[in-house]
């Protein structure tokens, strides 16, 4: 790449309860495949109530909180960039693959706000609303139909994010729906998934989100009210003990079937019961609503939650689908650089997907994807 407008670009995660910054460099050279070294990666928690639900409520106490994550304690690399990709949170997003009956070139911006208020109850004074035409699939070839990913947002969550990181002197190059940026780090980049679907599933600190990725593509997200803080919930009220103490114990047994928990073992099966009949569920809705689907093989785990102890087998059991925590920084190529460790990573997905497309070429076709 021989100019970069956004030089030292980096990703920037805003969450309920923490905030992180990935940098990545570019050192992909001439060479066609996309290499990347890690320069900073870390995170600072925040205070519950400060967001609230993806809503910032407090923005002058958040602003400082990434004003010091941005320079770094003392002996840590400052972030010297003016550009970030930010994410927009899940929770106030909608992403889905919708298919227009024109060719691509005949496909005009009316068609796509004609359609999109038949998936999204929005309009056009409140919500943002972006869209790309995708590759066309082997078997739509004679197919006179165009793919088309729209995404959409309320101007209100937009306009405070945007409000808040430009208030800190930086530039945005995009605001991005949390999905893209989890399928960027999470779906291996080089491989190609013939005749099989994957589900992402991304387990934070307040929610949980699922993603269907199919036919080279995100098809669709949705957010589900299950997260590490609803286990820590259900044991810290089941046992009667203090906050401090139920993360302790969740950390030590996760979801595992233990008379440790003793009372609380029956509002932890009913929370992880409900979430497992969501996402089997959501399945069932993606292979009878979407068009050239094929069967979800893989569920591949991210976010600070995903290492509760017996959640993936359970999952895995459960769903009659192999589920497994993913890599992280397995998009990043061949000389990634010191990498932490992965276990202690899975809450950098989103971060690392920001990241890789702040360092990435600018000008690179479908780089929403």
């Amino acid at each position: 790449m021989l100019f970069n407008p956004y030089p030292n670009a980096f990703g920037l995660d805003i969450g309920d309860l923490s905030i992180k910054v990935v940098a990545l460099q570019n050192i992909s050279g001439r060479k066609r495949t996309p290499r990347f070294r890690l320069d900073v990666a870390r995170q600072t928690g925040l205070p519950p109530g400060l967001i609230l639900d993806g809503e910032i409520q407090s923005p002058e106490q958040v602003r400082t909180y990434i004003k010091h994550l941005l320079e770094g304690s003392k002996g840590e690399k400052a972030i010297t960039g003016k550009w970030c990709v930010a994410t927009i949170p899940e929770i106030h997003s909608f992403i889905k693959v919708i298919h227009v009956p024109k060719e691509e070139h005949d496909v005009i911006e009316d068609d796509i706000l004609l359609l999109a208020k038949q998936h999204i109850p929005f309009d056009e004074e409140s919500y943002y609303l972006d869209w790309q035409p995708l590759p066309p699939l082997v078997a739509d070839v004679q197919i006179s139909h165009t793919r088309v990913l729209i995404g959409a947002t309320p101007k209100h969550i937009a306009d405070m994010y945007t409000y808040l990181i430009e208030s800190l002197g930086l530039g945005i190059i995009a605001l991005e729906i949390e999905a893209l940026a989890i399928a960027r780090s999470m779906i291996t980049s080089t491989k190609e998934y013939e005749g099989e679907a994957r589900a992402l599933l991304d387990i934070g600190a307040t929610q949980t989100g699922l993603i269907v990725y199919d036919n080279e593509t995100i098809q669709f997200s949705q957010t589900i009210p299950f997260s590490g803080e609803v286990i820590t919930t259900a044991i810290e009220q089941g046992l009667h003990i203090s906050r401090e103490k139920a993360e302790k114990l969740k950390h030590i047994h996760g979801i595992s079937y233990t008379k440790e928990y003793g009372e609380a073992l029956g509002l932890i099966k009913q929370s992880v019961d409900t979430f497992v009949d969501t996402i089997a569920r959501t399945f069932q809705f993606y292979y009878s609503h979407f068009i050239d689907t094929n069967n979800i093989t893989h569920i591949t785990m991210s976010g600070g939650a995903s290492n509760m102890k017996q959640l993936p087998e359970l999952l895995s059991e459960r769903l009659g689908i192999e589920c497994k925590t993913g890599k992280i920084w397995k998009n990043l190529g061949d000389s990634p650089g010191t990498l932490p460790d992965e276990a202690a990573s899975l809450g950098y997905a989103t971060a690392v997907g920001l990241a890789l497309r702040a360092a990435d070429n600018p000008f690179r076709q479908y780089d929403m994807i």
